[in-house]
């Protein structure tokens, strides 16, 4: 857990490591953040559900049942990293004076999943879970990240061998969910719409991320002595959220925000911003679909199983790999 604590650590800290020291006193349209919060969604749905598939890549395409002897399953721990393009999360965060490190067209996403596999019974089914908390974790004083994946699948064997290898096909679940959240002290930005300006300094900006996906995969694997190499095709669809809330101390033309013109400003900006006398927020709704291949081989020894497992996503080019641990029988 600390490995990943880290791991975690560093990705936030390149994400959101460099805030802009002065209070800057740029003047946006508010529909700039809207059209940019609408990119950052976007992108984000594609590149989700291929995150969310981290885990329960296992070699075998089919465990055997769990009636027998010996009765089959198995439970392991598993990590790894996907690239995502967080190129629009760079424009947003400039609308708030916020000064990327480096770019984010590739950034590498960290995830890990504690897992498990039983086999069927009667049919040739086996069925997975899989679970990966972080809590929100404060790596500063003023930067905190979480993230939540959780999941299942469950595959049914077309080929079981022993001779023939394993061919199997399976539809799954997965929940993902994350947020970066930093105070940025000393920075600020001015939005303006229909001759009025909001204005926020010293904000607390949250970006967050969720997704639900279903997976269905076909699998082929066959075991070589102590290794088992395998191969597999994934299709996804998500359904998908992403945006931001901003906790800051607004000022609307120069004067505090309160409650006596908070609809005036709630009626002026639309309805695309959640508004309150404490910030404003905005998540945006989009759905996405992915196409992976993935594969690899694992080293079988006894009743040990290490899987080394690569993966590629056709739609927006962006690859991952994971290694997991296992106890199987």
């Amino acid at each position: 857990m600390r490995t990943y604590s880290k791991l975690f650590g560093i990705t936030a800290a390149l994400v959101l490591g460099a805030a802009v020291s002065v209070f800057s006193l740029d003047s946006h349209p508010i529909r700039e953040l809207q059209d940019q919060v609408n990119g950052f969604s976007e992108t984000l749905a594609r590149s989700l559900p291929f995150n969310a598939s981290l885990g329960l890549n296992w070699s075998d395409a089919y465990i055997g049942q769990l009636i027998g002897v010996p009765p089959h399953f198995g439970v392991g721990l598993s990590g790894g990293l996907t690239t995502m393009d967080l190129g629009a999360f760079e424009d947003v965060a400039d609308l708030f004076g916020i000064s990327m490190p480096v770019s984010t067209n590739l950034m590498p996403m960290p995830g890990y999943t504690v897992e498990g596999r039983i086999g069927g019974f009667i049919l040739p089914f086996d069925v997975g879970l899989k679970c990966g908390i972080l809590p929100p974790v404060d790596f500063s004083e003023d930067f905190r990240f979480d993230y939540t994946l959780v999941g299942g699948d469950i595959r049914y064997a077309l080929l079981k061998g022993p001779i023939l290898p394993h061919v199997s096909v399976g539809v799954g679940l997965n929940y993902l969910k994350g947020g970066l959240n930093t105070a940025i002290k000393g920075a600020g930005t001015t939005f303006t719409f229909g001759g009025h300006n909001l204005a926020l300094s010293d904000p607390e900006i949250g970006f967050s991320w969720e997704t639900t996906s279903l997976d269905v995969k076909a699998q082929i694997s066959k075991s070589l002595f102590i290794i088992t190499p395998y191969l597999g095709l994934g299709v996804s669809h998500g359904w998908s959220k992403a945006g931001y809330t901003v906790e800051s101390d607004l000022q609307y033309d120069g004067d505090p925000v309160t409650g006596t013109n908070l609809n005036e400003i709630q009626q002026a900006i639309g309805d695309d911003l959640d508004l309150t006398e404490q910030g404003f927020s905005s998540i945006i709704k989009n759905n996405g679909w992915g196409f992976r291949v993935f594969g690899g081989l694992s080293f079988n020894l006894l009743v040990i199983r290490l899987d080394f497992t690569g993966m590629y996503n056709f739609l927006d080019n962006k690859f991952g790999g994971s290694l997991g641990i296992r106890f199987q029988l």
